[in-house]
Parts: C-alpha cells; structure tokens; sequence
C-alpha cells in the first residue's frame, strides 16, 4: 500500500493500474486476501466497473463503509466526464464525437447532449438536454432551440448515447432527427449532425444520409 501511494507521489495518479486505484481506496485486504488480490477480484468479476452496493458487499471483507467508498470515486468520474466541455473550442466532428463518447458513452441511461455553435464552428455552449430511461429518451426539438436562441447558437450537433452498445438509430432516433432537422431550417439554425455514441463507437444520421 505504501509503496502505491509513493508511486501516486512520484509518477501521478495515472500510473496505476485499475485494480491499484481500487486498492487505494480499499485501504486494507482481509485476513487471507491482501488489497491488491481483493482488488483484482472485483475488477475482474464486474463489468467495466458497472458496479452497485450488492455486487460490492458480496466480495468477502467489503462492508458497506468500503463500498460505499468505491461507489462514490466511480460517480465522481462520471460527473468530472460530464461536466468537462469543449467550450470555446473549433471543432470538427471527429473530435467532438471522441469527446462525446467520453461524456456520455459509458452511462448507463440515455443521455441526450446537444452542443451549440456559431458561425465559425467555436463551441458555445453545451447542455445535457436529457436523461432517460435505459432504453428510451423522450425530448421535443423546441427544449434543443429554446437554447440554441438563448445562447445566439447558429448550428447544433445532438449526440445521444445507446446503453445497448448498438450505434445503428432507431426508427424513434430516425423521426426525432427528421422533427428537429424541420424546426431548426424553420429557426434559420444548422443542424449539423445528429450522432449516436456507444462505449467505444459513433454513428452519424448526417453521413448515413438520413438528414
């Protein structure tokens, strides 16, 4: 354990390894387990870290003191990837996609994220405009424009996450497109892109031609 925390010292935080992150906040092993093999086994048995206080609490030696301490660090990573932003940026659509892969491609509900630009393609704003169930989200295209007129937004690109891991749209993601491309030619805004992202991929309705 101390020398984990000397390594954090002298390299940063970003030279451990998953399973040393989850044995720093353990702190200790059990009597026939040390940190580290504990560690190893509750990043081996989950699933990219989807973890819950039941899955925790079954390994042998974590209370719900410990769990709970796990439980808060993987919130606060998710929280610091969704408040991280590309605001003020130039983007193009590669970038903006990786970042909203980071953002909102992990979660485990539908989020849909709409990002607003002026002429010159400089971020100037970016709002989650909605989180749903695991397998549905339900938004109107005037909750994405009321903002777009609010910020003197003249493009948008929407990108929302599929917990499934499949990055092909729906016939729901299709129809919302469809509605929201309309509204904004009425709004005289750019509908840049509408993009699905998973854990790891994207997908874009503009180059598959649907808008």
């Amino acid at each position: 354990m101390v020398n984990l925390r000397e390594r954090i010292t002298k390299n940063g935080i970003k030279s451990l390894g998953t399973n040393e992150l989850v044995a720093v906040i353990l702190g200790n092993g059990t009597k026939g387990q040390n940190v580290i093999e504990l560690a190893d086994e509750i990043v081996l048995k989950s699933q990219n870290l989807n973890l819950n206080m039941e899955q925790l609490i079954s390994h042998k030696g974590i209370g719900i003191a410990q769990a709970c301490k796990i439980l808060a660090a993987l919130e606060l990573g998710q929280r610091k990837l969704e408040i991280d932003s590309v605001l003020n940026q130039i983007v193009d659509l590669s970038s903006l996609s990786k970042h909203l892969i980071k953002k909102i491609g992990n979660s485990p509900q539908e989020k849909l994220v709409a990002v607003y630009l002026d002429n010159g393609y400089h971020v100037i704003a970016e709002k989650i405009i909605f989180v749903g169930t695991t397998d549905a989200a339900t938004v109107h295209p005037r909750d994405i424009i009321r903002e777009a007129l609010y910020v003197s937004a003249t493009q948008i690109v929407v990108a929302h996450n599929h917990p499934s891991g499949r990055n092909e749209p729906s016939e729901n993601d299709k129809n919302f497109s469809l509605r929201l491309l309309k509204c904004c030619q009425l709004m005289g805004i750019n509908l840049i892109d509408h993009i699905i992202v998973t854990k790891n991929t994207h997908s874009s309705l503009k180059s598959q031609k649907i808008i």
